[in-house]
């Protein structure tokens, strides 16, 4: 459950683990400041980053989380991250990549394996054989079936990441909001509710994006620009198509 803490401030903690922390792992779909949140603690907190629990855009697939391990999820409003999807579709099919915004968000999401350097999974005989595959990890994972539209994937894939509350696990749970207008708050907060040590007295900051390495597979203007918000149509198929309950207990809310 989610607490009020976090509806206030964007930040919650879940710690039944008494012992240290020693590593990290950041979860959340693509485009919600996954690695602006990883590049803050690695900068300045006492605690290794690592990928060992999976991919970090899937639904929550590991073995098992060591006690001593903190996951970190990561949720962002739907409608800025719907625009950032778009004009940074990371691993979508190019063939979809074409579309323009009000296509792009009521289509069918199909990713595809389009560098195996990027998924730590494909291991032994499968390497160089998954090139140009279907990814399955954007499918969905009860029924296999391929998501009807981005919201949906949304909506299924944060129901997963935050039912890793209810695991028994240490996990912080924060909005991209929260951290993008205040990184060096947020490393406060995680070194105080975690007890982890900063690794100087003053915090260092982000100043690159990965996302700017981003490259589409189809030129630009055969799709036209990202808007810089979404029209009421368009919002309103969103209302329509994510599970509200669940973007309300998160603190998002979208009026029309």
């Amino acid at each position: 459950m989610v607490s009020k803490e976090f509806q206030e401030t964007g930040y919650h903690l879940n710690r039944p683990h008494s012992v240290p922390l020693t590593h990290f792992q950041v979860f959340g779909e693509r485009g919600s400041a996954t690695n602006l949140v990883r590049k803050m603690i690695e900068k300045n907190l006492h605690i290794v980053r690592t990928e060992s629990l999976g991919w970090k855009h899937a639904v929550p697939h590991m073995v098992a989380i060591p006690r001593d391990f903190l996951m970190i999820g990561v949720v962002r409003n739907a409608e800025a991250w719907a625009l950032s999807m778009h004009k940074r579709p990371w691993h979508l099919d190019p063939a979809l990549q074409a579309n323009d915004f009000s296509t792009f968000i009521r289509t069918p999401w199909r990713g595809i394996v389009d560098r195996e350097a990027d998924f730590e999974e494909v291991v032994g005989e499968m390497k160089g054989q998954t090139q140009g595959l279907e990814l399955q990890f954007d499918r969905h994972p009860i029924t296999g079936r391929p998501f009807e539209n981005l919201f949906q994937m949304r909506s299924v894939k944060m129901a997963c990441l935050l039912g890793m509350l209810n695991r028994s696990c240490n996990m912080a749970l924060v909005r991209a909001e929260s951290v993008q207008a205040d990184p060096e708050g947020f490393v406060r907060w995680l070194a105080e509710a975690a007890e982890l040590s900063m690794q100087r007295d003053f915090i260092k900051t982000v100043n690159r994006r990965l996302g700017n390495r981003f490259n589409l597979s189809v030129p630009r203007e055969q799709r036209g620009e990202t808007p810089g918000e979404m029209s009421e149509e368009d919002r309103a198929f969103m209302r329509r198509a994510l599970d509200m309950k669940l973007e309300t207990h998160l603190g998002y809310h979208y009026p029309s």
